[in-house]
């Protein structure tokens, strides 16, 4: 369990204070690692059927087991997941993902304001049904003027006293900020889940806060407003006409407002740092104080640079005061919603070269202290 590896790591540093060696942890998150047998790969998975020699040596000469990040049997988001795995209560403290979202793709956030994990995508306006919940993959390539022109977007009704803020995040995904008084993270959004069913109509969840009311017809006008903007945006008609993809509909979810929690260092006793290009996981770790690292190259995506992620991890612990850095890593799990045990294989394969350079460098890093410094490796999924 997650406690346990953190009741673990905290023996260690208990026991760094009556020694002179000082312990230093990579904690290594390769999101979608895990996988049923394949067919087509001898009903082995992925990682099975590549039988990789770095991974193999992490397995062979550390502790292994199966790691529940909330509890067991319990179907988790990336959000709780790593609230928990961090050492923070997700039945207590959760609120909604969407303002981890927002501070990770670059939204400042006040306290009492809101926000949305929100996803570009496609409705068929005659029907009302969302068709594609994700236009494009590689919406980036195209529809970023598309995003920032929505910052300019007015939630007819509330002109005066609300606003908007919406940046991009990764692939087909922004953060959407809403400022203004008496807001309520306490309302369900307009995302059906999943394609082929009916854009949903915010409600509040507690049909007695009135602050929840009022939220939720903000944001039905908000969302029908945004609709408006993007169906009358030229990049769109345009790419309508020509046939490619477009998008008409921002779906809204995971409504939060940023939590008030005590550090990571104070709470696990480490100065801690994180590479994590995805917005979502970049946010948890600034709600709990950790340094965000910026790896060039590093996507979230099939093309991420994992060297270039291993090299950033290694030279901050060089020359910096760090003592935890969380390193995630995002493509292997697309390539699991994609259905491609072939993309997922070769993304391992990359992964395992890059272990290899971690633990090469890492020692390295021991020897030239004489030993007084030593790492733990962490891996999980």
């Amino acid at each position: 369990s997650t406690q346990s590896t953190w009741d673990f790591i905290g023996n260690l540093v208990m026991e760094e204070a009556s020694s002179a060696v000082k312990f230093k942890v990579l904690f290594v998150l390769i999101d979608g690692i895990a996988d049923n047998g394949i067919a087509e790969l001898g009903n082995k998975t992925p990682l099975q059927h590549a039988n990789f020699c770095h991974f193999n040596s992490l397995a062979q000469g550390g502790l292994s087991g199966i790691h529940d990040p909330v509890q067991s049997g319990l179907a988790c988001g990336s959000d709780t997941a790593h609230m928990s795995i961090f050492g923070y209560d997700p039945f207590k403290l959760y609120n909604g993902r969407g303002a981890y979202e927002s501070l990770g793709s670059g939204i400042s956030m006040d306290f009492g304001e809101i926000a949305f994990k929100s996803n570009f995508a496609y409705i068929n306006d005659e029907t009302g049904i969302v068709e594609r919940r994700r236009v494009d993959r590689h919406f980036d390539k195209w529809g970023l003027d598309i995003c920032k022109d929505l910052n300019n977007v007015v939630i007819p009704g509330y002109e005066h006293d609300y606003k908007i803020t919406v940046l991009h995040a990764t692939e087909h995904r922004c953060g959407v900020k809403v400022t203004g008084p008496h807001l309520s993270s306490d309302i369900t959004g307009t995302d059906p889940i999943v394609d082929n069913k009916p854009l949903r109509k915010v409600e509040p969840i507690n049909k007695e806060n009135p602050d929840a009311i009022l939220t939720a017809d903000i944001i039905n006008k908000l969302s029908e407003a945004i609709r408006k903007r993007l169906s009358d945006h030229p990049i769109n008609k345009a790419r309508k006409a020509a046939g490619d993809f477009y998008t008409n509909v921002v779906l809204l979810r995971g409504c939060g407002s940023r939590l008030k929690v005590d550090s990571f260092e104070n709470k696990q006793k480490m100065k801690p740092f994180m590479i994590a290009p995805t917005a979502v996981i970049a946010g948890i770790g600034l709600t709990f104080g950790m340094d965000i690292k910026i790896a060039k190259g590093a996507t979230g995506y099939y093309d991420s640079d994992y060297f270039s992620k291993a090299s950033v991890a290694v030279e901050t612990f060089k020359k910096e005061n760090y003592d935890f850095c969380f390193l995630h890593i995002k493509g292997v799990d697309d390539a699991g919603h994609d259905g491609s045990a072939s993309i997922k294989e070769n993304l391992l394969k990359k992964i395992n070269d890059m272990f290899g350079k971690l633990f090469k460098d890492l020692r390295e890093i021991e020897v030239a202290s004489k030993d007084k410094t030593k790492f733990i490796v962490l891996l999980t999924g």
